[in-house]
């Protein structure tokens, strides 16, 4: 046992963790391997997934009463003709 450790110790250097550390951080795998847990949750908690649901819901009711009330800057950009 105190071999292995002498060997890691001599092998490894703190950038060589610290890279590898990076790499796997960035890496697509990772981010792939939360996102399905992050699925597998939200399907198991119908509470959670409520409440999801209601933060979209306020999120998208204020975006679309901010655009109503400031539709004088952008409406008459509009137009029905092709640029």
């Amino acid at each position: 046992m105190c071999d292995i450790k002498k060997i890691i110790n001599e092998e490894l250097t703190k950038s060589d963790v610290k890279a590898e550390v990076v790499r796997v951080i960035d890496s697509n795998e990772l981010k792939d391997k939360i996102s399905k847990l992050i699925a597998q949750e939200l399907k198991k908690s119908p509470e959670l997934q409520n409440q999801v649901v209601g933060i979209t819901k306020n999120v998208i009711t204020q975006l679309y009463k901010t655009l109503w009330t400031k539709r004088s800057f952008w409406q008459s950009q509009l137009s029905n003709k092709s640029s």
